[in-house]
């Protein structure tokens, strides 16, 4: 599992079915008419592979998990 640093203000972008894991500070998240603020501990499931894109808030680490590496009880922690 790679961790993906950003520093304040900066953009990412990405296309693929995934959970974004907030691991550190705090993004923003544009995807598929959502926008969702992600707080250290949070999750949210990209289901699709339209664009997602994701701006840190602050400085922040996230991690991007195949959808399968979710167990149940994980993804009740994560934002509906």
């Amino acid at each position: 599992m790679q961790i993906t640093h950003l520093k304040t203000a900066e953009v990412f972008s990405i296309r693929a079915k995934s959970w974004i894991h907030c691991a550190a500070g705090q993004l923003w998240l544009s995807h598929d008419g959502h926008d969702v603020i992600l707080e250290r501990g949070q999750k949210w499931q990209i289901d699709d592979t339209d664009l997602a894109v994701i701006q840190a808030l602050q400085n922040s680490h996230f991690m991007l998990l195949a959808n399968e590496k979710l167990s149940p009880a994980e993804q009740n922690f994560a934002l509906a």
